[in-house]
């Protein structure tokens, strides 16, 4: 591909599909909640009662899935440069560290506080 039409396609579209999927995706969010809310005002409803209450445990829990992502992309450079070598390129160890730290961090939430709230 080293033709003059790829060389400015590629980063055209390399800019435009993330930018326009997140545009899309806020877009479909903002709309529907507009209708929800909307369809309950024609029906004579409270919108307020559609909000979700605030929950602090979702700050922990993001919290902890991002030290553990954080741990995970740690651990795989650690593995990466010492039984790879610094010269590797393979991103394998990275996204094995992130799936098992990660799944890790969210288990450990769940032990600690998703259980004390269960009915």
């Amino acid at each position: 591909m080293d033709s003059p039409a790829s060389e400015i396609l590629v980063p055209f579209f390399g800019l435009i599909i993330p930018f326009g999927t997140a545009f899309g995706i806020l877009y479909i969010h903002y709309t529907t909640r507009h209708r929800e809310r909307m369809s309950m005002i024609d029906k004579g409803m409270d919108p307020q009662i559609a909000k979700p209450a605030p929950d602090g445990r979702r700050a922990m829990r993001n919290g902890l899935l991002m030290v553990g992502i954080g741990l995970g992309l740690l651990a795989g450079w650690i593995i990466q440069h010492t039984m790879l070598g610094p010269e590797s390129e393979n991103p394998l160890p990275f996204f094995i560290g992130i799936a098992v730290c990660g799944g890790t961090a969210l288990m450990s939430y769940y032990h600690f506080y998703g259980r004390k709230h269960e009915g």
